[in-house]
Protein backbone atom coordinates (compact mmCIF):
# COMPACT_ATOMS: atom_id res chain seq x y z
CA UNK A 1 0.00 0.00 0.00
CA UNK A 2 1.64 3.33 -0.96
CA UNK A 3 1.88 5.85 2.29
CA UNK A 4 1.90 9.28 2.04
CA UNK A 5 3.12 10.35 5.13
CA UNK A 6 6.28 11.99 6.48
CA UNK A 7 7.77 12.54 2.53
CA UNK A 8 8.51 8.79 2.40
CA UNK A 9 6.95 9.35 -1.32
CA UNK A 10 9.51 10.92 -3.56
CA UNK A 11 7.88 12.10 -7.15
CA UNK A 12 8.90 10.04 -10.12
CA UNK A 13 10.05 13.40 -11.40
CA UNK A 14 12.28 14.31 -8.60
CA UNK A 15 13.76 10.87 -9.24
CA UNK A 16 14.48 11.72 -12.29
CA UNK A 17 16.37 14.72 -11.68
CA UNK A 18 18.38 12.87 -9.00
CA UNK A 19 19.31 10.44 -11.50
CA UNK A 20 21.39 9.96 -14.47
CA UNK A 21 18.81 8.05 -16.47
CA UNK A 22 18.46 8.11 -20.45
CA UNK A 23 16.59 10.05 -22.67
CA UNK A 24 14.58 6.79 -23.29
CA UNK A 25 14.01 6.16 -19.71
CA UNK A 26 12.67 9.42 -18.97
CA UNK A 27 10.31 9.15 -21.92
CA UNK A 28 9.16 5.40 -20.50
CA UNK A 29 8.50 7.32 -16.58
CA UNK A 30 6.65 10.21 -18.38
CA UNK A 31 4.33 8.02 -19.99
CA UNK A 32 3.72 6.17 -16.31
CA UNK A 33 2.34 9.66 -15.08
CA UNK A 34 -0.14 10.24 -17.74
CA UNK A 35 -3.72 9.51 -17.01
CA UNK A 36 -4.68 6.34 -18.87
CA UNK A 37 -7.38 5.88 -21.18
CA UNK A 38 -10.97 7.05 -19.83
CA UNK A 39 -9.44 9.96 -17.90
CA UNK A 40 -10.22 13.48 -20.21
CA UNK A 41 -7.27 15.29 -20.24
CA UNK A 42 -6.75 18.43 -18.19
CA UNK A 43 -6.97 21.24 -21.08
CA UNK A 44 -4.47 24.05 -21.57
CA UNK A 45 -4.62 27.09 -19.66
CA UNK A 46 -5.72 28.85 -22.89
CA UNK A 47 -8.43 26.72 -23.49
CA UNK A 48 -12.18 27.17 -22.68
CA UNK A 49 -12.94 24.10 -20.41
CA UNK A 50 -15.92 21.15 -21.27
CA UNK A 51 -16.80 22.05 -17.82
CA UNK A 52 -18.42 18.47 -17.83
CA UNK A 53 -15.23 16.61 -18.55
CA UNK A 54 -13.64 18.47 -16.29
CA UNK A 55 -15.79 17.75 -13.09
CA UNK A 56 -15.49 13.99 -14.31
CA UNK A 57 -11.99 13.90 -14.39
CA UNK A 58 -11.88 15.24 -10.57
CA UNK A 59 -14.29 12.47 -9.84
CA UNK A 60 -12.58 9.61 -11.99
CA UNK A 61 -8.69 10.99 -10.33
CA UNK A 62 -10.17 11.35 -6.38
CA UNK A 63 -12.13 8.02 -6.54
CA UNK A 64 -9.96 5.40 -9.01
CA UNK A 65 -11.38 2.47 -10.37
CA UNK A 66 -11.23 1.41 -6.79
CA UNK A 67 -9.14 2.09 -4.06
CA UNK A 68 -8.22 1.76 -0.52
CA UNK A 69 -7.08 3.91 2.47
CA UNK A 70 -6.25 5.10 5.80
CA UNK A 71 -6.69 8.43 6.87
CA UNK A 72 -7.46 10.54 10.10
CA UNK A 73 -10.19 12.88 11.15
CA UNK A 74 -10.00 15.20 13.33
CA UNK A 75 -13.02 17.44 14.73
CA UNK A 76 -12.72 20.52 16.45
CA UNK A 77 -15.49 22.80 17.76
CA UNK A 78 -15.86 25.53 20.16
CA UNK A 79 -15.67 23.16 23.58
CA UNK A 80 -14.67 19.84 22.31
CA UNK A 81 -11.74 17.89 19.84
CA UNK A 82 -11.16 14.41 18.86
CA UNK A 83 -9.58 12.34 16.10
CA UNK A 84 -10.54 9.18 14.33
CA UNK A 85 -8.45 6.78 12.46
CA UNK A 86 -10.57 5.17 9.59
CA UNK A 87 -9.98 2.81 6.88
CA UNK A 88 -11.70 3.41 3.57
CA UNK A 89 -12.56 0.50 0.86
CA UNK A 90 -14.26 2.25 -2.53
CA UNK A 91 -14.90 1.04 -6.03
CA UNK A 92 -15.90 3.63 -8.22
CA UNK A 93 -19.08 5.85 -7.09
CA UNK A 94 -21.37 3.25 -6.17
CA UNK A 95 -19.76 1.08 -3.32
CA UNK A 96 -18.08 2.08 -0.16
CA UNK A 97 -17.46 1.05 3.07
CA UNK A 98 -15.65 2.54 5.65
CA UNK A 99 -14.19 1.33 9.47
CA UNK A 100 -13.47 3.29 12.20
CA UNK A 101 -10.15 1.78 13.65
CA UNK A 102 -9.16 3.80 16.56
CA UNK A 103 -11.23 6.03 18.38
CA UNK A 104 -13.35 6.47 21.72
CA UNK A 105 -14.93 2.65 23.29
CA UNK A 106 -18.23 3.46 21.55
CA UNK A 107 -17.08 4.83 17.97
CA UNK A 108 -13.82 1.91 17.71
CA UNK A 109 -15.14 -0.70 15.34
CA UNK A 110 -18.26 0.93 13.95
CA UNK A 111 -18.57 0.48 9.84
CA UNK A 112 -20.62 2.18 7.36
CA UNK A 113 -21.88 0.74 3.92
CA UNK A 114 -23.40 2.32 0.99
CA UNK A 115 -24.59 0.12 -1.86
CA UNK A 116 -25.33 2.53 -5.01
CA UNK A 117 -27.99 4.60 -3.20
CA UNK A 118 -28.20 2.84 0.07
CA UNK A 119 -26.51 2.81 3.59
CA UNK A 120 -26.05 0.39 6.42
CA UNK A 121 -24.19 1.19 9.81
CA UNK A 122 -22.62 -1.38 12.19
CA UNK A 123 -22.90 -0.83 15.92
CA UNK A 124 -20.42 -3.29 17.35
CA UNK A 125 -21.53 -2.50 21.24
CA UNK A 126 -25.59 -3.36 19.95
CA UNK A 127 -24.21 -6.13 17.68
CA UNK A 128 -26.78 -4.94 15.06
CA UNK A 129 -27.06 -3.66 11.23
CA UNK A 130 -28.89 -0.45 11.24
CA UNK A 131 -30.19 0.65 7.37
CA UNK A 132 -29.96 4.99 7.15
CA UNK A 133 -33.48 6.60 6.31
CA UNK A 134 -32.40 8.49 2.63
CA UNK A 135 -33.40 11.40 4.49
CA UNK A 136 -30.30 11.57 6.97
CA UNK A 137 -28.00 11.43 3.99
CA UNK A 138 -27.27 15.54 5.27
CA UNK A 139 -27.20 14.47 8.40
CA UNK A 140 -23.59 15.00 10.64
CA UNK A 141 -21.07 11.61 10.55
CA UNK A 142 -19.99 10.74 13.86
CA UNK A 143 -20.54 14.11 15.35
CA UNK A 144 -17.97 15.97 12.44
CA UNK A 145 -18.36 18.26 9.89
CA UNK A 146 -18.52 16.04 7.13
CA UNK A 147 -22.06 14.37 6.17
CA UNK A 148 -22.98 10.76 5.65
CA UNK A 149 -23.35 11.81 2.29
CA UNK A 150 -19.65 13.25 2.03
CA UNK A 151 -18.03 9.96 3.58
CA UNK A 152 -19.37 7.49 1.21
CA UNK A 153 -19.83 9.31 -2.10
CA UNK A 154 -23.00 9.34 -2.06
CA UNK A 155 -23.64 12.44 -4.82
CA UNK A 156 -22.08 12.50 -8.23
CA UNK A 157 -20.81 16.46 -9.18
CA UNK A 158 -20.37 14.49 -12.79
CA UNK A 159 -23.79 12.89 -12.35
CA UNK A 160 -26.14 14.92 -10.24
CA UNK A 161 -25.42 18.23 -11.32
CA UNK A 162 -25.27 20.80 -14.37
CA UNK A 163 -22.17 22.56 -14.50
CA UNK A 164 -20.88 25.78 -16.39
CA UNK A 165 -18.01 28.30 -15.67
CA UNK A 166 -18.42 31.50 -14.27
CA UNK A 167 -14.66 32.75 -14.65
CA UNK A 168 -11.38 32.46 -13.75
CA UNK A 169 -10.47 34.00 -10.26
CA UNK A 170 -6.45 34.37 -8.99
CA UNK A 171 -6.69 31.96 -5.46
CA UNK A 172 -3.40 31.61 -3.33
CA UNK A 173 -1.51 33.00 -6.31
CA UNK A 174 -3.26 30.95 -8.78
CA UNK A 175 -5.29 30.97 -11.29
CA UNK A 176 -8.74 28.92 -11.00
CA UNK A 177 -11.78 28.23 -13.08
CA UNK A 178 -14.82 29.49 -11.03
CA UNK A 179 -17.38 26.53 -11.74
CA UNK A 180 -20.77 26.61 -10.54
CA UNK A 181 -22.95 23.28 -10.07
CA UNK A 182 -27.01 23.32 -10.16
CA UNK A 183 -28.70 20.26 -9.62
CA UNK A 184 -29.99 18.16 -12.39
CA UNK A 185 -33.83 18.37 -12.07
CA UNK A 186 -34.93 14.92 -11.02
CA UNK A 187 -31.22 14.46 -8.70
CA UNK A 188 -31.86 14.32 -4.63
CA UNK A 189 -29.28 16.82 -3.25
CA UNK A 190 -29.53 18.96 -0.42
CA UNK A 191 -27.78 21.45 -1.46
CA UNK A 192 -29.29 24.75 -3.64
CA UNK A 193 -25.87 24.80 -5.71
CA UNK A 194 -22.24 24.01 -5.59
CA UNK A 195 -19.36 26.91 -6.56
CA UNK A 196 -15.68 25.11 -7.35
CA UNK A 197 -12.71 27.01 -7.99
CA UNK A 198 -10.35 24.66 -9.70
CA UNK A 199 -6.67 25.60 -10.86
CA UNK A 200 -5.93 25.96 -14.27
CA UNK A 201 -2.85 23.98 -14.05
CA UNK A 202 -3.04 20.94 -12.17
CA UNK A 203 -6.85 20.67 -12.90
CA UNK A 204 -7.57 19.79 -8.98
CA UNK A 205 -10.09 21.27 -7.11
CA UNK A 206 -8.68 23.95 -4.59
CA UNK A 207 -12.48 24.93 -2.62
CA UNK A 208 -16.35 23.74 -2.65
CA UNK A 209 -18.55 25.76 -1.41
CA UNK A 210 -22.07 24.79 -0.45
CA UNK A 211 -24.93 26.57 -0.55
CA UNK A 212 -28.32 25.64 1.16
CA UNK A 213 -31.91 26.07 -1.14
CA UNK A 214 -32.23 29.43 0.18
CA UNK A 215 -28.82 30.33 -1.18
CA UNK A 216 -26.80 31.16 1.94
CA UNK A 217 -23.48 29.78 2.46
CA UNK A 218 -23.32 27.06 4.40
CA UNK A 219 -19.80 25.16 4.65
CA UNK A 220 -16.62 25.18 2.37
CA UNK A 221 -14.45 22.32 1.94
CA UNK A 222 -10.61 22.85 1.27
CA UNK A 223 -8.38 20.65 -0.52
CA UNK A 224 -4.74 20.62 0.08
CA UNK A 225 -1.44 18.91 0.85
CA UNK A 226 -1.07 17.70 -3.01
CA UNK A 227 0.85 14.72 -3.45
CA UNK A 228 1.55 12.36 -6.51
CA UNK A 229 0.18 8.49 -6.46
CA UNK A 230 1.09 6.40 -8.95
CA UNK A 231 0.79 9.10 -12.24
CA UNK A 232 -2.47 10.87 -10.01
CA UNK A 233 -1.71 14.12 -8.39
CA UNK A 234 -4.34 13.93 -5.35
CA UNK A 235 -5.10 16.57 -2.55
CA UNK A 236 -4.14 14.52 0.61
CA UNK A 237 -6.29 16.42 3.21
CA UNK A 238 -9.58 17.86 3.16
CA UNK A 239 -11.09 20.35 5.19
CA UNK A 240 -14.55 21.10 6.08
CA UNK A 241 -15.51 24.80 7.28
CA UNK A 242 -19.07 25.55 8.26
CA UNK A 243 -20.54 28.80 8.64
CA UNK A 244 -21.10 28.02 12.02
CA UNK A 245 -17.84 29.91 13.81
CA UNK A 246 -15.46 28.15 15.59
CA UNK A 247 -16.13 24.48 14.17
CA UNK A 248 -13.96 22.74 11.48
CA UNK A 249 -13.26 18.94 10.44
CA UNK A 250 -10.25 17.64 8.56
CA UNK A 251 -9.44 14.43 6.50
CA UNK A 252 -6.03 13.28 6.23
CA UNK A 253 -5.06 10.10 4.24
CA UNK A 254 -1.85 8.76 5.59
CA UNK A 255 -2.00 5.78 3.05
CA UNK A 256 -3.53 4.95 -0.46
CA UNK A 257 -3.81 2.86 -2.82
CA UNK A 258 -5.93 3.33 -6.41
CA UNK A 259 -7.21 0.91 -9.02
CA UNK A 260 -7.11 -2.29 -6.48
CA UNK A 261 -8.38 -5.53 -6.74
CA UNK A 262 -11.17 -5.60 -3.68
CA UNK A 263 -12.41 -9.09 -2.96
CA UNK A 264 -15.91 -9.94 -4.13
CA UNK A 265 -17.75 -9.41 -0.51
CA UNK A 266 -16.28 -6.38 0.45
CA UNK A 267 -19.46 -4.84 -0.24
CA UNK A 268 -21.61 -7.21 1.55
CA UNK A 269 -23.79 -7.04 4.02
CA UNK A 270 -22.67 -10.47 5.27
CA UNK A 271 -19.43 -9.17 5.69
CA UNK A 272 -20.77 -5.91 7.44
CA UNK A 273 -22.29 -8.00 10.20
CA UNK A 274 -19.57 -9.79 10.99
CA UNK A 275 -17.78 -6.75 11.17
CA UNK A 276 -14.68 -6.80 9.50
Amino acid sequence: MTRLAGGAIASLALALVLSFASATTTARASARLQAPAGIPPCPSRADAPDVAALVERIELLLNGRSSVGVMTMAIRTPSWSRSLKLKVWAEGKDYALLRVLEGGPRETGMMTLKREKQIWNWLPQAGRVMKLPSGMMGDSWMGSDFTNDDLVRGTSLADDFESKVAGVEPIGGRDAWHVILTPKPDAVIVWGRIEMLIDRKTCLPVTERFYDEDGELAREMRFSDVRTVGWRQFPAKMTVVPAEVGRETSITYSEIEFDVDLPDDTFSLQRLRQGR
